[in-house]
């Protein structure tokens, strides 16, 4: 069956084959063999090479064995991302998302297309990437059932008291800090300002606005980046990767 797949991963194995690892949009994170996919005799061409959306057509030939790739065909390669050294590490963020928190063989439509979507708003240079991967991450965070939201406080029901609440990553819970305070509570959340949490609650409903202060987009990613860090094995963080934040 001929699928769209974006190409997440891509490493040699002997002397002309290849292990390739993609998401598609009808199957999910799959694995798959590439043989004559490197060297002189390569008929894949640059259809396997990671940040590449291609069609793929190959089928599990024996169950518990990797799915062969018999054809690729490159449908977007995404050249200017990959060009552009600040653009590619954004790029690589958004992949690093989808291998640690998609699991194998299971369809998610929806992110397949927000991927996509993720890596096109890169290509066109129309918002800062900074915005693209937040807007791609909350969202991605949302569909996936990591939801943040800036409602009231999920133990008092209360509204916000002060400008802070206190995330818990692992069930998408806030607290106020009266409720936090409470003896018997002794676990700790994300302290995260309620104007973040209510600017990534929008994005993540409705795709949200640019915001005018260039504050809450560096806030926000880190933020992100804490969720991620408590979700995803040895995720890296924004901060020590050399983009900018614009």
């Amino acid at each position: 069956m001929e699928q769209y797949a974006l190409v997440l991963r891509s490493v040699r194995y002997l002397e002309s084959d290849r292990v390739v690892t993609f998401f598609s949009r009808e199957e999910g994170v799959l694995t798959g063999f590439a043989r004559g996919a490197t060297g002189m005799s390569n008929r894949f061409g640059a259809s396997l090479e990671p940040l590449t959306l291609s069609t793929i057509l190959g089928r599990f030939h024996l169950e518990g064995t990797l799915y062969r790739i018999h054809k690729a065909s490159i449908v977007n390669p995404f050249s200017y991302v990959k060009s552009d050294l600040d653009r590619c590490y954004w790029a690589g963020m958004g992949i690093r998302l989808l291998l640690g928190l998609l699991p194998p063989a299971l369809p998610e439509p929806p992110v397949f297309d927000l991927a996509v979507n993720y890596l096109e708003l890169l290509s066109a240079q129309k918002i800062s990437p900074a915005f693209a991967w937040i807007r791609f991450a909350a969202s991605a965070l949302d569909l996936l059932g990591y939801q943040i939201r800036a409602d009231d406080c999920s133990l008092c029901k209360e509204s916000p008291f002060g400008n802070s609440l206190f995330y818990y990553p692992m069930d998408g819970r806030v607290l106020c800090s009266r409720c936090l305070e409470n003896p018997g509570r002794m676990e700790v959340g994300l302290k995260v300002e309620v104007r973040v949490l209510r600017f990534l609650d929008g994005i993540a409903r409705n795709g949200g606005e640019i915001p005018a202060d260039t504050p809450i987009l560096s806030r926000s990613v880190e933020f992100l980046d804490r969720i991620l860090s408590c979700r995803v094995k040895d995720w890296r963080t924004i901060d020590s990767l050399p983009v900018r934040i614009v």
